[in-house]
C-alpha cells in the first residue's frame, strides 16, 4: 500500500452546509494509504464500505446498470484507503467507451456530452465512506489520493460522475460543473457532472504529469 501526504485544504469550508452526517475535522490523524483493488478477493475487503453505497438512486435512473457491476469493477480502478491499516474509504473509476457507465447510458441525450465523453474520460463513482469516517478533513484528503493513483494508472482528460443534485454543490469545489439535471423515478432530483482533469487537479494542488512531446 502506498502512503500519501499532500497539500490539500482541510477547512470545513470545502462542504456545504447541507451536506449531512459530516464529523468535526480531527486531529492527530493516523497514517493513510491507498491500494488498487485488482483481483475480486481483494475488493472483499470494502464490502462492508459498500453497502452504504447510494445504488438505488443509480438504479432508479437506469434499471439496466444492476447488471453491469462486477463488469465495471473488472474494467475499472477500484480503490481502497485505509487509517492506521483499517479500510475507511473506496472509489471507482470506469474508462468510458465500453458503454457501461451512467452517463453513457443515461445522459446521452443531453447537449454537450460529447465532451463529457471526450478522449480519455472517465467516470468517479462509488465514492463510500462508513459514517463513523465521515469527517470533514478526510473527504478531500481521499480524493486527492485517488486522484493521485489514478493518474500513475491511466491517461485522464475527463471526469463525469452521476449524483444528487444537492451534493453538486460539494463537487463544485474540487473542479466540476453540473451539465444536466433529471428526476429518477422515485421522485430524487439527481445531476450528471462533469471536469477537466486541470481543474479537479488544480483543486486538489495536484500536478499533472507531463506530456512527451511528439516528434514529426
Amino acid at each position: 500500500m502506498k502512503s500519501t501526504e499532500l497539500a490539500v485544504p482541510l477547512s470545513t469550508s470545502l462542504l456545504p452546509r447541507d451536506f449531512g452526517g459530516l464529523l468535526p475535522a480531527a486531529t492527530g490523524l493516523g497514517e493513510l494509504t491507498i491500494q488498487v483493488l485488482k483481483m475480486p478477493e481483494e475488493r472483499l475487503i470494502i464490502a462492508p464500505l459498500r453497502k452504504y453505497a447510494d445504488f438505488e438512486s443509480e438504479y432508479e435512473l437506469d434499471p439496466g446498470m444492476a447488471a453491469f457491476e462486477r463488469t465495471k469493477d473488472k474494467i475499472g480502478l477500484v480503490m481502497a484507503i485505509f487509517e492506521d491499516g483499517l479500510p475507511i474509504a473506496t472509489i471507482r473509476f470506469i474508462p468510458g467507451g465500453h458503454g457501461v457507465t451512467l452517463t453513457e447510458r443515461y445522459w446521452s441525450h443531453l447537449t454537450g456530452v460529447d465532451q463529457v465523453l471526450g478522449p480519455n474520460n472517465w467516470e468517479v463513482g462509488r465514492l463510500v465512506m462508513a459514517p463513523e469516517n465521515r469527517r470533514a478533513d478526510l473527504l478531500p484528503r481521499c480524493l486527492a489520493m485517488s486522484l493521485v493513483e489514478l493518474l500513475e494508472h491511466a491517461e485522464v482528460e475527463h471526469f463525469h460522475a452521476s449524483c444528487l443534485t444537492r451534493m453538486a454543490r460539494l463537487y463544485r469545489r474540487f473542479g466540476f460543473s453540473v451539465q444536466g439535471t433529471s428526476t429518477s423515478s422515485g421522485g430524487k432530483d439527481c445531476a450528471l457532472i462533469h471536469a477537466p482533469v486541470e481543474d479537479v487537479a488544480r483543486a486538489f494542488q495536484v500536478p499533472l504529469p507531463r506530456k512527451e512531446a511528439v516528434l514529426q
